[in-house]
Formats: C-alpha cells, sequence, structure tokens
C-alpha cells in the first residue's frame, strides 16, 4: 500500500480544523439568573468588589494556591484583579469598567491562558418581590482559536453557563446567610436656600480626593478673611461618568453673609427645594450600599434618576480617625 503524504495529513487537519472554527458561533452572549432572598444593597456590594468575589468564585477552588493580585480602589471603576494559577483556571485580569449602585456591574475580561481572549463580563441587579433577582453574563467574540477551541469544548455556554450557575447558587448562599446589612433611613427633606463659595469642574476619579483637598482649606480661608462664618464642605455632582471615569462637580463651602472674597471662585446659589436625604456613617469610599438604598427607594416611590446628588460632609475626618462615626448626608434631587 502506498504511502501517503505528510502534507495530506496536514491537509486535512487543517480542513478539520476550519471546518470546526465554521461551525463555532462568531459572537456569544451567555448569561445566568438566580433570585437571591437578600436585600439589593447586600448583593451589589458582594458583586461590586473583587475581594469578595473570591468568596463565591466558581473558579477559586480549582486552585486554592493561585497568584491574586489587586490594583486601585476595589469597588470602583479601574480597579483590577489579576490571577495566575494552573491549568484548570488560567491567568487573566478583570477590570471594573462600569458601576452602577444596586442596577449594574461591568467589567473586562481578559484571559492570557489557555488562549488568548477578551470578554466584557456583567451583572445586573433588580428588585423583585422575593428579594433581589441576579444576572451574571458574559459577551463577546470568537476569534479563530477560540471558536475551534470551542467546538470540541461544547461551545462557550457549556463551558461557562454552569460555572456562572455554580457561583451564583454560592452567591445566595452567602448573600441570604450575611448579618443584617445597615439599613439606611431614606427620608424626605427640605433643602434650605444656600449661598456658597465653589469651584465647578470636570474631574477624573483618581483626581477627586486631590481637587478637594486643595480646594477646601482655601474657600474656608477666603470666607473667615473676609469676616464671614464657613458652613459645612459639600460636594456637588452634576454628572458621574463611569465609562470615562470622570465626574462634573463642584467643591463647595456655604457662608452667612456675602463679602468680597477675592480669589478664583464663583459664588453659587443653590436653591430650597424638596428632596431625599440619607445618613451615612463610614469611610467616603464604602458609600455604595447607601447609594443602592437610595437608588432602590426612588425606584419603589417611581422617581427618575436624581438630576442632582449632593454630599455634606458633617464630620471632619481629620477630627476623628474613627471613620465609622464618620457622617455624610446624601442628598437627592429629582425634577
Amino acid at each position: 500500500m502506498k504511502k501517503l503524504n505528510p502534507a495530506f495529513y496536514a491537509f486535512i487537519c487543517l480542513a478539520a480544523l476550519l471546518c470546526a472554527s465554521g461551525c463555532a458561533p462568531k459572537n456569544y452572549d451567555i448569561k445566568r439568573e438566580i433570585t437571591v432572598q437578600a436585600p439589593v444593597e447586600v448583593v451589589f456590594n458582594q458583586i461590586s468588589s473583587h475581594a469578595n468575589f473570591l468568596a463565591w468564585s466558581p473558579w477559586q477552588e480549582l486552585d486554592t494556591a493561585q497568584q491574586v493580585t489587586f490594583e486601585g480602589t476595589d469597588g470602583t471603576v479601574g480597579a483590577k484583579y489579576t490571577w495566575k494559577g494552573n491549568d484548570e483556571v488560567g491567568e487573566g485580569s478583570m477590570t471594573f469598567t462600569a458601576i452602577e449602585p444596586g442596577k449594574r456591574v461591568e467589567q473586562d475580561l481578559h484571559f492570557i491562558k489557555p488562549f488568548e481572549s477578551s470578554s466584557q463580563v456583567y451583572m445586573l441587579t433588580e428588585i423583585v418581590d422575593a428579594g433581589t433577582k441576579v444576572t451574571w453574563g458574559m459577551k463577546g467574540e470568537n476569534n479563530f482559536i477560540a471558536r475551534i477551541f470551542m467546538t470540541f469544548m461544547g461551545g462557550m455556554d457549556g463551558m461557562v453557563g454552569k460555572d456562572f450557575e455554580k457561583g451564583l447558587a454560592k452567591l445566595k448562599t452567602i448573600c441570604e446567610s450575611a448579618p443584617a446589612a445597615v439599613s439606611y433611613e431614606v427620608k424626605e427633606v427640605e433643602w434650605t436656600a444656600k449661598k456658597c463659595l465653589s469651584i465647578r469642574k470636570q474631574v477624573t476619579f483618581d483626581a477627586m480626593s486631590a481637587f478637594f483637598g486643595q480646594h477646601y482649606p482655601a474657600m474656608y480661608t477666603l470666607i473667615e478673611k473676609a469676616g464671614s462664618k464657613a458652613g459645612i464642605p459639600l460636594g456637588i455632582y452634576y454628572q458621574y461618568d463611569e465609562v470615562n471615569k470622570n465626574a462634573d462637580l463642584a467643591a463647595a463651602v456655604p457662608f452667612d453673609t456675602q463679602k468680597k472674597f477675592g480669589g478664583d471662585y464663583a459664588i453659587l446659589d443653590l436653591p430650597a427645594r424638596k428632596g431625599y436625604c440619607i445618613d451615612y456613617y463610614g469611610a467616603y469610599d464604602k458609600m455604595m450600599p447607601a447609594y443602592a438604598a437610595m437608588d432602590a427607594k426612588l425606584k419603589e416611590l417611581g422617581k427618575e434618576q436624581p438630576a442632582l446628588v449632593i454630599e455634606e460632609y458633617v464630620s471632619d475626618p481629620m477630627a476623628d480617625k474613627d471613620l465609622s462615626k464618620c457622617l455624610t448626608r446624601i442628598y437627592f434631587f429629582v425634577d
């Protein structure tokens, strides 16, 4: 029998691979959902934190010795989680790209191993009668290598779907057995008209602390030198853009008597109006559950998204190092 040319075998293998890749879908959008009998703020606290994710990740137990690193401020846009493990978990990273308190979290997922690929991961929360419905999904485009791989592994849904189900089941157990969450009382309030010394600017998330830290002391100095009395400092948020990681905001300090203050600051009139308020105690970067509670209340009342958000920094964190006692009043104003 005549021996076949090796090139022929190579051609057959290539043809098989091309056929396999042609049969596999180019795009995918896999999702699973579960209902958790817990408040939305409890659930959202889990899905918006890379550190908390490790407790219910379906892949963590596949390699408990995997190397894990965190970059940025966890629970904020831009925070990154990187892992490197055995053949079962591979190597890659997840980066928060959007966080809408009480509603959705989006991440860029980048795999380096077992093969390089990128996907968009999303988690959605919705308040339902039984608690909170959670949807975990992933969408993207299969490249050539991925389409071949997925064909022989039963497709992306076959690979990832069961892992999502396992992870959601663990998430449900954690949330339903968690201690009672801090209860945030949303109060309807009458905002008193205020005149403020202020500066408004488009500021990146990373630069916010420095922005407030620079301008509050300067405004207090000007107000006091002019013989007026300064009030509680305010952070006024006109727009919060999680996609571009910046905000249109103002640092403002109320005063009791208008004077000639000088400097580069403008006079801002905040008119009296009705709004909703939450008293939040804690660190400034841990406010997400309070915002989720506010969003849930507004939805319950059938209100639209707020046109303006004001944070009133009642406590001075420099005077009391115990941040659990640090009070911030969060006001939502709807049109």
